[in-house]
């Protein structure tokens, strides 16, 4: 399989198994998924002022949105740039909230205080620490749902995209800009499936390349909404970037849905046809179309329909 648009490069043949212990299996669409978010967060700029709007038609909805949220993720830069963890400590001020990678954890929390007197010098930050030990520190700007994490390790996928040289930059200052909305039990479960390189058993879960934000995330990625509660959710923050619609349930509420970018999952094993009607309505009233392979720089896979158009925000 040949896919420019990928982050992984072209020539790689991507599977996607339950487990790293069960059979891998192997799918042309998989590449081309995943690639769709690769090319919408490199493009997601050349926007600016509208919003753009892509509705895609897959047999079944099983990991599309994971796919490119994924892609999405492994293409966004961090929020900030990497600065020696020491001169961070040193203008950091009692009471701010930060992020650090510290062995094996993410930390988060408060920071009381900086010890340089003490040899070797300490930190309190959700606890005292040898300062020596922190190898990436940012600060935070929203507090995270726990103070410590084991630190998330990559594979194989990870390594071949790259993220691997910004990996702890990317821990304690994620772009943290993407939404999934739709069945969450079907959402996690995907998210549990291990994306490889052909036969290789050195992959990556879903859940590290997205890292949801869940009770016990010091750092996260992405947020996943249940349809059936997306109401409460709104508006969403400014800095949701890329919100995802999987299924009937989530793109009903594609009218509320402001982010700068928005891709529609429709499941075609399902005969509900009243949400293709609202986004059909939605280009026809107030749309202007796009042509994804010449100003996305995408093209949908065998067996895949796409549109693209974008509407005044």
């Amino acid at each position: 399989m040949s896919e420019a648009g990928s982050p992984l490069g072209p020539k790689v043949l991507l599977s996607l198994a339950e487990n790293l212990g069960s059979t891998p299996v192997r799918s042309s669409w998989i590449g081309p998924i995943l690639a769709l978010g690769t090319r919408l967060s490199r493009k997601s700029d050349n926007f600016s002022g509208r919003q753009l709007i892509v509705a895609i038609s897959v047999p079944s909805r099983e990991y599309a949105a994971t796919l490119i949220g994924t892609g999405w993720t492994l293409g966004r830069p961090p929020a900030q740039s990497m600065s020696d963890p020491l001169s961070v400590l040193r203008e950091a001020q009692p009471g701010e909230r930060y992020r650090a990678v510290i062995g094996n954890s993410v930390i988060s929390g408060q920071f009381y205080g900086l010890d340089e007197a003490r040899v070797p010098a300490r930190v309190t930050l959700a606890g005292r620490w040898a300062a020596k030990g922190v190898e990436a520190i940012a600060s935070v700007a929203e507090d995270d749902p726990a103070e410590k994490m084991p630190r998330p390790q990559l594979g194989t996928i990870g390594r071949m995209a790259g993220i691997d040289r910004d990996w702890l930059q990317r821990l304690v200052a994620p772009a943290a800009d993407l939404v999934i909305v739709g069945t969450k039990s079907w959402i996690n479960e995907d998210m549990g499936a291990i994306l490889t390189l052909d036969e290789d058993t050195d992959g990556d879960s879903f859940a590290t390349l997205l890292l949801p934000r869940t009770e016990k995330s010091a750092t996260w990625f992405s947020r996943i909404y249940s349809a059936s509660g997306f109401a409460d959710q709104l508006p969403l923050p400014d800095d949701i970037a890329l919100t995802i619609l999987d299924g009937q349930g989530a793109i009903k509420y594609l009218n509320d849905v402001l982010t700068s970018i928005v891709v529609c999952v429709f499941d075609r094993s399902v005969a509900d046809e009243s949400a293709a009607e609202q986004v059909v309505q939605l280009r026809n009233s107030r749309g202007e179309p796009i042509v994804l392979s010449t100003q996305l720089g995408w093209a949908p896979p065998a067996g895949v329909e796409a549109l693209g158009f974008t509407v005044a925000i």
